[in-house]
C-alpha cells in the first residue's frame, strides 16, 4: 500500500523478501491455518484462558508480524535465518498447540514444544545477525530486532512450565511469563518498530518511549524474580511508555491510514495502556499487601484478554494491512 494511498510507509513490493506457495506468502497461509486451529481448539474447550492467549501468538500473531516486518532490510545471514524460520514456524506453532492440549506426560509435552524453541532461536539469530550490520541499527529496526530476540524467552518459559521446573514460583507464573514474552516481548517491540518505519521523523520523546518499551519486558521479569519494588517501578515506567506510545499511534499514525487499518491500530493503541494499568494495579497490590480486587484469575481474564485480542491481534492485523 503506497504512501499516496494513505497506508503505512513500507519498502516497495519488489524489495519485500517472503517465501511463497503458489504466489501466497507462507506467513499468510500459516496465519490462516493458525486461526482455524485456534478456533477449533477453543470451541472444543481444549484450552484454558492462559493457553488461549499463549496459543494465539505462535499460531496467528507471529506469522502476521513476520509477514509485515520482513522486508528488504533482512539481508545476508539474517535473510537466510528468517526464511528458514518462516518455513518452520507453522510446524513449530502447531506442535506447541498440541503440547498445550497433551500436557502430560511432561516429557511428551516438552518434546512437542521444543520445535517452537528452535523457531524462536532462529529469530534470535536473525536479531544477532542484523545488529552486526550498521544499516539495520536504526530505531525501527532495533525495535524489531528486540522483539525477535525476546520471543525465545517465552518459548523457554513454556518448556520450563511443561517440565514443572518452576524454581520457587507457582507454575501459573511461569506460564504467564511465556505469555508475557510473546506479547510485551515480541508483538509490542515489533509494533513499535513498524510505527517507527511509518513515521518519517523520530522525536526525542518517541525515541525515549521506544527505549523504555525495549528494556521494559526484561526489567519487569527481573522484578518478578528478585524484587517486588523493582517490578512496581518497572511496570510504572512501562505503563507510562505504552500510554505515550498509544498517543503517538492515535495522533500520528491512525489519521494517515485507511479506515479499516486505522480502526484496528486505534483499538490496539487504547487497549494496551488499559491492560498495563491493570498490571500496575496488581503489582502495587502485591507490593503493599492491599487488595485492589485484582487477583490472578481477574488479571488473566482482563489483562490477558486485552493483551491478546485488544492489542496483539488488532495490532498485527492492522500492520498486516500495510503491505500488499
Amino acid at each position: 500500500m503506497s504512501d499516496r494511498a494513505g497506508g503505512a510507509r513500507q519498502p516497495a513490493p519488489g524489495h519485500i523478501t517472503q517465501p511463497t506457495i503458489g504466489g501466497v506468502a507462507v506467513a499468510d497461509l500459516s496465519a490462516a491455518l493458525g486461526v482455524a486451529v485456534w478456533l477449533a481448539l477453543t470451541a472444543a474447550g481444549e484450552l484454558d484462558a492462559i493457553e488461549r492467549a499463549l496459543a494465539l501468538a505462535p499460531l496467528v500473531l507471529v506469522p502476521l508480524a513476520l509477514r509485515t516486518a520482513v522486508t528488504g532490510t533482512f539481508e545476508g545471514a539474517a535473510r537466510r535465518y528468517t526464511t528458514t524460520a518462516i518455513w518452520l514456524q507453522p510446524v513449530g506453532a502447531l506442535l506447541l498447540a498440541a503440547s498445550l492440549v497433551v500436557q502430560s506426560p511432561a516429557p511428551l509435552a516438552a518434546g512437542l514444544a521444543t520445535p517452537w524453541l528452535a523457531v524462536t532461536g532462529l529469530l534470535g539469530l536473525v536479531a544477532l545477525a542484523r545488529t552486526r550490520t550498521r544499516q539495520t541499527l536504526t530505531l525501527p529496526e532495533t525495535a524489531i530486532n528486540a522483539g525477535l530476540a525476546y520471543v525465545s524467552v517465552g518459548a523457554v518459559a513454556l518448556l520450563l512450565a511443561h517440565l514443572d521446573l518452576t524454581l520457587w514460583f507457582d507454575r501459573v507464573i511461569i506460564r504467564l511469563t511465556a505469555v508475557h514474552f510473546h506479547y510485551a516481548g515480541f508483538v509490542l517491540p515489533v509494533a513499535a518498530g513498524l510505527t517507527g518505519r511509518h513515521l518519517a521523523v523520530h522525536s526525542r520523546g518517541f525515541r525515549t518511549v521506544v527505549g523504555v518499551i525495549l528494556v521494559g519486558p526484561a526489567l519487569i521479569a527481573v522484578g518478578i524474580v528478585f524484587s517486588p519494588l523493582v517490578e512496581v517501578v518497572a511496570v510504572s515506567f512501562f505503563t507510562a511508555a505504552v500510554a505515550a506510545f498509544g498517543v503517538v499511534v492515535l495522533s500520528r499514525v491512525v489519521p494517515t491510514c485507511p479506515r479499516p487499518q486505522g480502526l484496528l491500530l486505534g483499538i490496539a493503541a487504547v487497549a494496551l495502556p488499559i491492560s498495563m494499568a491493570l498490571a500496575l494495579g496488581y503489582g502495587i497490590s502485591t507490593f503493599t499487601g492491599r487488595s485492589l480486587g485484582l487477583t490472578i484469575s481477574t488479571m488473566i481474564a482482563l489483562h490477558g484478554s486485552l493483551n491478546a485480542f485488544g492489542f496483539g491481534l488488532c495490532a498485527t492485523l492492522g500492520w498486516r494491512l500495510s503491505v500488499s
